[in-house]
């Protein structure tokens, strides 16, 4: 499952950056898994599977940062479940209504505005635990960070095909695409499968770009964490350090980058909300289920039905 948006991920090759610990969007993806059942019990065992699969491979944490991370993982869970996911099903209901019809870029992109801003909020729950920790990581500790950091930078590079030709590149975009759209809208076409190819061709998406930002907010990652751990700061400036680069990772003080993203967006939006347009009477009734089905997961997670 995936909520940024369903129908806008079907175009758009956008690649995560390396967001702060992985925390402002970790609880968010822990619910956007799949339309499995496990997603339930994923979420609700969000702290020890980000321990296992994100934080403690990156900085090794050592016994006492792994009992505080734990806990102030549990307590934002808890803030998660009872402020956002109402927000997912708010969302999930609105795109229910949407899918059998017509769409337009516009609701695309305001659905992804919406998105972007609810992380907002999720940052400021963050900041205090995440200058705890940041003040208690040792030398070794953040050299394992930039170990880790390279391993999944190759890894990225591969998933993208970015060392390879352009048709490499295009079948891995085409690839992702497909995956997504037959995610949400089941079977599709031969004739949407060229569809697809041409929107991802003409998406804007420049690899090497999206994989140079990543390596910068890597490196900032490093520096802010590194300034804080070396002990030169009170905890007020601390987290004042921190907060101001959550929203690095949030807002890209790069203006030419962030002119490219608004860009991308517009074309994602476009390409995307002509491509629901395209689909026929059946594969939107199989969105409409996949999205109802989301929602139950959500519902289920919230302790409501509707």
């Amino acid at each position: 499952m995936n909520l940024l948006p369903c129908f806008d991920q079907i175009i758009s090759q956008r690649g995560w950056y390396t967001r702060p610990l992985g925390w402002c969007l970790a609880l968010c993806l822990s619910v956007c898994l799949s339309a499995c059942s496990w997603v339930v019990t994923g979420y609700n065992n969000a702290p020890q599977l980000l321990m296992m699969a994100w934080i403690d491979p990156h900085l090794d944490l050592n016994a006492a940062q792994s009992r505080q991370t734990k806990a102030d993982l549990t307590q934002l869970l808890a803030w998660h479940r009872q402020n956002q996911l109402p927000l997912y099903a708010d969302w999930l209901v609105r795109m229910q209504q949407y899918a059998p019809q017509q769409v337009e870029p516009e609701q695309l992109c305001q659905w992804l505005d919406e998105m972007r801003d609810s992380l907002s909020p999720l940052a400021l729950q963050i900041e205090f635990p995440l200058t705890a920790l940041a003040q208690s990581l040792q030398p070794a500790q953040l050299e394992t960070l930039k170990s880790r950091y390279a391993k999944d930078n190759k890894a990225w590079r591969k998933d993208w095909q970015l060392d390879g030709n352009e048709k490499d590149q295009l079948d891995a975009q085409t690839e992702k695409g497909q995956a997504n759209a037959e995610r949400l809208y089941g079977t599709i076409s031969k004739q949407q499968r060229v569809q697809l190819r041409a929107h991802a061709q003409s998406s804007g998406f420049d690899g090497e770009r999206t994989y140079a930002q990543r390596l910068r907010q890597q490196a900032d990652s490093v520096q802010t964490l590194q300034s804080i751990a070396q002990g030169q700061h009170g905890s007020a400036q601390a987290r004042q350090l921190v907060h101001a680069w959550l929203q690095r990772s949030l807002h890209t003080p790069d203006e030419a980058y962030a002119a490219y993203l608004k860009n991308r967006q517009r074309l994602n939006c476009a390409a995307a909300a002509q491509f629901h347009n395209s689909t026929t009477p059946a594969q939107r009734a199989h969105a409409v289920n996949v999205l109802k089905s989301y929602e139950a997961d959500v519902r289920e997670l919230m302790g409501t039905t509707r």
